[in-house]
């Protein structure tokens, strides 16, 4: 039991809500131990009532971050530990946790927290489409969770993802609005005009406004960031001084850095920052050369195209070396998206805000224009994003310092700008013909065991440079979340794999078949290989719909069949033989039973895979008297008690045994049995749960074992 103060706004997304706690007390038994860190409380299902302040008791099971070991993986425990979160826990629903007290003051925080969250739910209540209300949310609220994945992700491809996110724009457009709004009732009073400079006046009023904004959005580093930056703006220009675009960028920066340090490691201010560095020098270079020979009307458009470039350009490294997939589609996909977003629903959307509460049963008539700005904008970023993205996997730490190097050389060696600020978009010709390259084939063969927790994904590179994914990981149960998207193809594009020649699926279990569909869906498949019983279980869900829509040719394989598929390399499969269904009612044991076990062969090296295969698989294996023998052996069932006889170690005589586990897995695999009897056998044993991603690279003699990816 866990007991502590809800230190954070709740949030809520597609698969559930988040709410950050201030851990006090851990209550075990009679036993109350203090404690005082930050917590990450997942609730798998509904939306939290609970702001800033409430007292909250719940029961879970306290876990502390930690890395899979997957290449290219993001560093999620890092992620948290500059938000200063040290451990999650999750429960089912809000029903699972107990509000001790409601906060005992009203900090002005909090009260901006429950104003954020009224007009929040005003906005669905009024909009029930989630496509349109979510984005709503997000421009006028700052709340991007609940946009719809497959929206998110559309918006992300067409390069236009900013505009959802709070920034300055944002702030810019509503400080203008104000400034204008204001300017125009000071000048209806002579007494004012006469008296005082309205405009300088009218500056000074958008301070508060912008302040308020930012916390009404939830003081995002980015927000704060344009904040900073607008205040001091604003206050260079009521006391008539000149301002300076790259001396204010530098004064916010530092000033938030100077308030919360790890500020300089958040990625989103770091891309706003050097997004708007790179508008700041290249705009002003581009209005120069063209000032003398376009029309000033004309010198708008040319000024805006610039931004969109800049943006896009000076971003790419950057976002390539932190995502690996980065868009171009922005440049022409800004000039309809931000007029219809920024300028028309922002400023639509902004207006109406205090009369949605005042008046909610007019909530609907109010929001319809920028509802419909958003239904247009939502339409033009789907017909771009299906334009193709940039992959790239080869941007490195040196890459970036190179990068930042010229930037700096642009914006203060006098003389550099002007002769080199174009060749800052020299690198995308770089990575467009990187992206493009195939991993080479280096005459070896590579078994490459994903460290996909409880889950199994094996990748295999052949000596011609083809490739077959075994099996795509998953979650055990459904957690709303894609693990394909979010685990195995960011694993498998990381190691310059952009095409799967041939995939195997070895039964229909969610923690081996889980991340497929997204895979299926986003890269090429040349075909796929799998067993008639776990064919017919897959042809109606969304793996088989994923199949038949990409129209990828599946072939059923069973005992016996050996398969030559690169020089010198066979696939041969021991089990399961053509399908017969048992008849012991256990489904769960049929299936595993029922796993695809094959044998790959490349001249003197050999490697057994078995899936879940238990003790009844293995001895009809050995009674089917078929060549078991194998270098390595892929442990059945991630190591379970019911898997790896000793009679089947016997017949294998593996020199090196591979076992996919989750660290730290409520299962307790591998079991101290298997492990017992492996090292009883003097077998090395490799588990992706202690030594991440395990490859193995031979030459048909040599063998090679990597674990480049530990798990912590």
């Amino acid at each position: 039991m866990v007991e502590g103060i809800v230190a954070a706004r709740p949030s809520t997304a597609s698969d559930g809500s988040r709410v950050v706690v201030e851990a006090e007390n851990i209550i075990s038994g009679n036993r109350i131990e203090p404690v005082s860190d930050l917590m990450l409380l997942s609730v798998s299902q509904g939306e939290v009532s609970l702001v800033r302040g409430d007292r909250i008791r719940f029961m879970t099971q306290i876990s502390l971050p930690h890395r899979f070991g997957l290449p290219g993986e993001f560093d999620y425990p890092r992620y948290l530990l500059f938000q200063g979160i040290t451990a999650t826990g999750r429960v089912d629903t809000q029903q699972d946790i107990v509000l001790i007290r409601a906060a005992a003051e009203e900090s002005m925080q909090r009260s901006i927290d429950i104003v954020a969250r009224t007009l929040g739910d005003a906005i669905r209540k009024a909009v029930p489409d989630v496509r349109i209300s979510s984005v709503l949310t997000a421009l006028l609220l700052g709340d991007q969770k609940r946009i719809p994945e497959n929206l998110a992700d559309a918006y992300t491809r067409a390069g236009v993802t900013h505009i959802l996110s709070i920034s300055g724009f944002h702030v810019g457009i509503i400080a203008a609005f104000i400034s204008l709004i204001s300017l125009g009732i000071l000048t209806r009073f002579e007494s004012l005009t006469l008296r005082w400079n309205v405009r300088r006046i009218s500056v000074l009023i958008t301070i508060p406004s912008m302040v308020t904004y930012l916390f009404l959005t939830g003081n995002a580093p980015a927000t704060a960031r344009s904040v900073v930056m607008l205040v001091a703006c604003a206050v260079a220009l009521y006391v008539e001084r000149e301002t300076d675009a790259i001396n204010m960028l530098l004064l916010a920066a530092c000033l938030l850095i100077a308030i919360n340090p790890v500020t300089l490691f958040d990625v989103s201010f770091q891309l706003s920052f050097l997004s708007l560095w790179g508008i700041i020098v290249a705009v002003p270079l581009l209005s120069e050369r063209f000032s003398a020979v376009v029309p000033r009307r004309s010198l708008v458009i040319i000024q805006l195209l610039a931004a969109s470039i800049a943006a896009s350009f000076v971003t790419l490294i950057p976002v390539l070396h932190t995502f690996k997939v980065a868009s171009l589609n922005g440049i022409l996909a800004n000039f309809l998206v931000v007029p219809l977003l920024g300028y028309g629903a922002v400023i639509s959307g902004f207006c109406v805000l205090p009369l949605i509460v005042l008046a909610p049963n007019l909530s609907g008539i109010l929001l319809w224009p920028s509802s419909r700005l958003i239904y247009i904008s939502n339409m033009i970023v789907e017909w771009f994003s299906v334009l193709p993205v940039i992959h790239f996997t080869k941007v490195t730490s040196w890459d970036m310092f190179f990068f930042l190097l010229f930037m700096f050389s642009v914006t203060f060696v006098r003389g550099f700008r002007r002769r080199f600020a174009l060749a800052a978009f020299m690198p995308l010709a770089a990575v467009m013909i990187h992206a493009t390259e195939p991993p080479s084939a280096d005459g070896r063969l590579h078994v490459t065991m994903l460290s996909v927790g409880q889950a199994e994904s094996m990748l295999l590179r052949l000596p011609d440079g083809t490739t077959m994914l075994v099996d795509g990981g998953g979650y055990l149960h459904d957690t709303g979340r894609d693990f394909g998207r979010r685990v195995l193809l960011p694993a498998v594009e990381s190691l310059g794999i952009r095409r799967i020649d041939r995939l195997i699926i070895t039964h229909d279990h969610p923690d081996h078949i889980g991340g497929l569909s997204f895979v299926v869906k986003n890269i090429t498949v040349g075909e796929c290989w799998t067993t008639s019983g776990t064919y017919s279980k897959l042809q109606h869900s969304d793996l088989g719909s994923a199949l038949s829509d990409r129209k990828i040719p599946v072939r059923l394989i069973a005992a016996g069949d050996s398969i030559n598929i690169a020089s010198g390399v066979d696939f041969k499969v021991i089990s399961p033989g053509q399908h017969v269904l048992r008849n012991d009612g256990d489904d769960i044991r049929n299936t595993n039973e029922d796993s695809l076990v094959f044998r790959v062969t490349f001249a003197k090296f050999s490697m057994l895979f078995t899936a879940d295969a238990g003790f009844d698989a293995e001895r009809e294996m050995i009674s089917s008297g078929c060549d078991l023998g194998a270098t390595v052996l892929k442990v059945g069932h991630h190591g379970s008690a019911y898997s790896t006889s000793e009679e089947f170690i016997d017949k294998v005589r593996p020199r090196i045994a591979l076992i996919s586990a989750g660290a730290g897995n409520k299962f307790g695999l591998p079991s101290g049995r298997t492990i017992d009897l492996l090292k009883t056998k003097n077998i090395m044993v490799y588990r992706t749960d202690r030594d991440g991603t395990i490859e193995l690279a031979s030459d048909g003699k040599n063998l090679n074992v990597y674990t480049r990816y530990g798990p912590d």
